[in-house]
């Protein structure tokens, strides 16, 4: 039956843009789902350094340390005057500290602290006083005070200190021997591959611990306050769990001290671009996650005398992280529900920078390729709002004179077949590009390529927010003419409505969307895109609504080389 009082395919309409807009909000402002855990143990106690530490069963035989071992962490100082080893693998360069066998600093050489800055980013930044990665424990025993000594660099004696270089597809051993404050020597060696983001981390005990405990690797990383407490909770805990399923936690599911967290394959601990993640070569182990202070940690476990693990510190990109290893650590880019389509769209982008060089004008070409393909279901979309446009006074003088709701839906049905339109006819295409335009979203979203990648003019980051300063006031250009484009677009779109009040409706979308633009910025990528694929549309409908101007293919041929162009001469200027 048809609604009497407001045509079905604008309902829908309206439906579909309401639910663009909720995806938006929930991708950018919504918790991801929770993973499934076990009772949170008891959490962390600060200034335990004598008491026992207390476990509590995850696993068939393993056990978690939940108990500080010191009262006070070492502090950066003295773990810099501990420095053992600095070494370079050509794409990162990672210093070890001799107290703890500990990571001081992991600085990436690719990727830079700044959009102007010449200084590597480094996935070390945490506080000082705090606990730094690659922790290891004997059961609930940690070697954050033990002070190793470089033992050897590929099975030679070693100096305390060493500098060393590995090349592009060879590997350095860095072996480390200490003694644990319970008598128990211990050793932990470290296999650096050159060209990679990709090390391997091994534990041994000189003797087996008790049944029912194990060694753990542990990793910290700190976050800016703004992570935890923003508008925008952005995911930066990732597990690959046993059963091979992805489970995301926000830093507001961690609390003060540890939680058991099931059987995982790998933890990451990490944000939009860039992560460290620990991969236990243990089948499906249980991690532990938990927080102290500024610092979150994840910790994996070996056996019971010894563990090997793998570890990755480098950028969420996915190509890197599908070709590192057997490990499917790529499956930590959320690409949302339609992910089948936006890693076809995201190879497509990378595709077109290599032949464009410059991401900005890849995002236009991208954006035209789409929409030329969606032409068809744009045109058929088009159509059939339009025959219902022309109906509308028909439809109006039904109402006027057919009180009967019965017998005005049927009245109304007949005319929809009379004139061979489907009330669904105008919905139906728009819905279907509707995986489409969430697919490129994320792809643009997630895409570590766009960090830092200037398109022209005052737009020198496209995974930022663009801003033109004018007397000092940061001018969202982009976004005001995004919202113009929405607006001169609604009006080249045939309201199949006669209703003035659903008319008001639909032009208030382009208002509301720039307000939420700009209170809660894009970056400028997805900004270039929305403008880019609003004016392609605008061109079609035109074309589409005066056929006599000529083909509505040729238009959209022509629209999108001048808007390539345009493109190329503003990065020129």
């Amino acid at each position: 039956m048809l609604d009497t009082n407001k045509e079905q395919n604008t309902r829908t309409l309206q439906a579909i843009i309401l639910c663009i807009f909720i995806a938006l909000i929930w991708s950018n402002f919504m918790q991801p789902e929770k993973p499934a855990q076990i009772p949170q143990q008891q959490a962390v106690q600060a200034g335990a350094t004598a008491a026992p530490i207390q476990v509590q069963p995850v696993g068939a035989q393993e056990v978690v340390p939940v108990a500080a071992q010191a009262a006070k962490h070492p502090t950066r100082a003295e773990l810099e005057a501990a420095t053992g080893a600095v070494v370079d693998t050509g794409v990162a360069k990672i210093t070890l500290s001799r107290l703890g066998g500990r990571i001081l600093s992991l600085r990436l050489k690719d990727y830079k602290v700044g959009l102007n800055s010449e200084e590597g980013l480094d996935l070390i930044d945490n506080p000082d006083g705090s606990i730094f990665p690659l922790g290891a424990y004997a059961g609930a025993e940690s070697d954050e005070r033990v002070m190793y000594s470089l033992a050897s660099i590929n099975g030679a004696p070693a100096q305390p200190t060493a500098s060393i270089t590995v090349p592009q597809g060879a590997t350095a051993v860095v072996e480390l021997k200490g003694t644990l404050a319970s008598g128990s020597e211990v050793t932990k060696k470290l296999t650096f591959r050159g060209g990679s983001y990709l090390f391997a981390t091994d534990l041994l005990l000189a003797r087996r611990l008790p049944e029912g405990q194990a060694v753990w690797l542990e990793w910290t990383h700190s976050f800016p306050e703004a992570a935890e407490t923003g508008r925008t909770p952005v995911t930066h805990i990732t597990l690959l769990d046993g059963a091979g399923k992805i489970k995301h936690v926000t830093l507001t599911d961690i609390v003060e001290g540890v939680r058991g967290f099931g059987p995982t394959k790998w933890a990451a601990l990490g944000d939009l671009y860039f992560m460290s993640a620990i991969i236990p070569m243990a089948q499906a182990s249980n991690t532990v996650l938990g927080r102290e202070g500024e610092v979150y940690l994840a910790r994996e476990p070996g056996s019971t005398e010894s563990g090997r693990f793998e570890a990755y510190a480098g950028p969420k990109d996915y190509k890197t992280l599908e070709y590192v290893g057997d490990f499917h650590l790529e499956r930590s880019i959320d690409m949302g529900w339609f992910s089948f389509l936006a890693l076809p769209l995201l190879w497509l982008l990378h595709y077109l920078y290599l032949y464009l060089h410059n991401y900005g004008l890849a995002i236009i070409a991208l954006t035209l390729i789409v929409k030329t393909a969606l032409l068809p279901l744009s045109k058929a979309s088009f159509a059939s709002m339009k025959k219902m446009q022309e109906v509308q006074p028909e439809i109006k003088a039904l109402r006027e004179r057919i009180k009967d709701p019965t017998q005005l839906n049927q009245e109304m049905l007949a005319l929809y077949q009379r004139r061979g339109i489907n009330p669904m006819g105008g919905c139906f295409p728009i819905a279907i590009q509707i995986p489409v335009f969430l697919g490129l979203y994320n792809a643009l979203s997630n895409s570590i390529e766009l960090r830092h990648a200037a398109f022209a003019l005052w737009i020198t980051d496209l995974s930022a927010p663009e801003r033109l300063e004018v007397f000092g006031i940061g001018v969202p250009v982009m976004v005001l003419l995004m919202s113009a484009s929405m607006i001169i677009q609604q009006w080249t779109t045939p309201n199949p409505s006669a209703d003035p009040q659903q008319q008001k409706i639909m032009m208030m979308m382009p208002i509301i969307f720039a307000i939420m633009f700009i209170i809660y910025p894009m970056p400028a990528g997805l900004v270039l895109y929305w403008l880019v694929n609003n004016i392609i549309s605008i061109t079609q409908q035109v074309y589409m609504r005066n056929t006599e101007k000529g083909s509505v293919y040729v238009a959209t041929s022509v629209v999108s080389i001048l808007l390539l162009a345009g493109g190329y001469i503003l990065t020129l200027i």
